[in-house]
């Protein structure tokens, strides 16, 4: 036990602490953890004005770091239209229709989560499907993915698709049928149409904020990162507002598109002034350049102090990451630290790059609830399932490894990645690649302590001096079975010694006025 002087804010106590088999207690002041021991070696922190939860029994653990999703996505599919649920198109088209009955004619109708990998017709729905089920509203239904959209005709002609001259934005595929007509699936216009639906209202998205961050302390999360491409000055901006209004009340990490690279300046100026992070640069892969092209932007935001984050879920992709990460550090003439290279997702490693991953000291930041919720996709390819979001190899060979729900895509929910990562099974009970498990205290650490690393953040342990971001859970998570631990419900979450989320409690209770139950 380690004690300071002076008394505590908050004291845990009469449980079990995670990593600490001769602790029942924690102890926290000015959002920091002081000390951690038995209740008995810590009653002299207790003073008048110390809160203390008496846990009965229950573990604290430290709270997780969700390392890459997209919180405004995330935030619109959670109070918007989801059909995530839905395995065929007939229940799809249900789902928008029973929406649709309570949208009044002509208002937008804003949908999320169908992928046709996971359909049982293997297909998503035609635009005259779409046409006959929503005929008085313009639909847009985004893919799982968020890499395409699905739209239906009153959408298309809102938006100009088939007038004459129209000239889509570059990179963007707008599917055809045979007789030429779109189809309503278009792919890579995502922020283009973002731009051309009706705005979001400052009312909605901080509702929208509010709700979302409350599902993610929901699921014990005390910090993640925004890895949007399409992030800059603005998106920074409404970050900045929600965080500092306390619509959101974790901490938070915002990435930026490698195309605002010449807003740096004011994107720094306005994280800075919000207290929250500027998390680096995320740059898209795309095959239409080399890697020699993709290292001079690379090399721009290494030059400004940049962490450089790269979206990899194929071996073509990861190939031009790797090139540019090469070409930029070799021409990296900074007299301070290279700053930190990522690969978001890393889908399909080879074992062949796992060395090169390991010399040019890049993190991989993982998503194990992939082969959970996403596994169906995967099956019907058995010969990528050894490559699939490994995680033993990459660790055996000493590569840096985090975890991230990439939320909405799956939901964001660390425990089921963790369990995900444990027991490498789909929905479906078909194991993938089950060499690549891991044991459950690594699969922890993805979401705490070594996220907490690639954040540059005191926090993910239970150690005095670090960040007190932790949860309470009701069992102790290392005990239990992935079908359980997956479904295992969070008590309790602290960020920076305040409690924002208690089950049970009703989410006005979750504030700075709100007082602690004493036990």
């Amino acid at each position: 036990m380690v004690v300071v002087p002076g008394k505590a804010d908050l004291v845990l106590h009469k449980g079990l602490v995670l990593g600490h088999p001769g602790s029942d207690s924690v102890a926290i002041s000015g959002g920091l953890i002081t000390a951690h021991g038995p209740f008995a070696e810590l009653k002299p922190l207790v003073g008048p004005r110390t809160h203390l939860i008496k846990l009965a029994g229950r573990a604290v653990a430290p709270g997780f770091i969700d390392s890459h999703l997209h919180f405004l996505q995330a935030a619109a599919a959670a109070t918007g239209i989801s059909v995530q649920r839905c395995r065929a198109v007939g229940d799809l088209l249900g789902d928008l229709r029973l929406a649709a009955g309570k949208t009044p004619p002509g208002n937008w109708l804003r949908a999320f989560g169908c992928d046709e990998a996971l359909m049982l017709e293997k297909r998503g729905p035609t635009r005259a499907e779409l046409d006959q089920s929503l005929p008085k509203n313009p639909l847009r239904l985004r893919h799982q993915t968020l890499h395409a959209t699905w739209l239906n005709s009153r959408a298309i002609a809102l938006l100009g698709l088939e007038a004459p001259g129209f000239t889509p934005p570059p990179g963007a595929n707008m599917i055809r049928d045979a007789a030429g007509k779109l189809t309503g699936l278009v792919v890579g216009m995502e922020t283009w149409l973002s731009n051309h639906l009706p705005p979001v209202t400052g009312a909605e998205s901080e509702s929208r904020a509010r709700i979302m961050s409350r599902e993610l302390a929901a699921a014990g999360v005390t910090t993640f990162t925004d890895a949007t491409t399409r992030n800059g000055p603005v998106e920074v901006e409404l970050f900045a507002k929600l965080a500092d209004s306390g619509a959101i009340c974790q901490r938070v990490g915002v990435m930026i598109g490698g195309n605002h690279l010449d807003a740096v300046d004011r994107c720094e100026q306005l994280a800075r002034a919000a207290r929250i992070g500027l998390a680096g640069v995320k740059f898209m892969p795309g095959y239409r350049y080399d890697s020699a092209v993709l290292a001079r932007p690379v090399l721009h935001a290494l030059e400004r102090g940049l962490d450089c984050a790269f979206h990899a879920t194929e071996i073509e992709e990861l190939e031009e990451a790797l090139g540019a990460i090469e070409a930029a550090r070799a021409g990296f003439a900074g007299e301070r630290a290279v700053p930190r290279f990522r690969i978001e997702h890393g889908g399909l490693i080879n074992p062949g790059y796992i060395d090169r991953l390991m010399a040019l000291g890049v993190w991989v930041v993982t998503n194990p609830g992939f082969i959970h919720f996403r596994g169906p996709k995967y099956t019907a390819e058995p010969g990528l399932v050894a490559h699939l979001y490994r995680a033993r190899s990459l660790k055996a060979a000493g590569v840096h490894l985090v975890g991230a729900t990439d939320a909405p895509v799956t939901p964001a929910k660390p425990l089921a990645a963790i369990a995900a990562a444990v027991s490498r099974t789909t929905l479906d009970g078909v194991e993938l690649a089950p060499a690549e498990a891991l044991p459950v205290q690594e699969a922890f650490a993805l979401f705490t302590i070594d996220a907490a690393r690639l954040a540059r953040l005191e926090a993910g342990a239970i150690e005095p001096d670090r960040l007190a971001d932790l949860i309470v859970l009701p069992r102790d998570p290392f005990s239990l079975k992935p079908a359980d631990l997956m479904n295992l419900a969070v008590d309790i979450t602290i960020v920076g010694g305040r409690v924002v989320y208690e089950r049970g409690r009703p989410a006005i209770a979750s504030s700075d006025s709100a007082e602690l139950r004493s036990g």
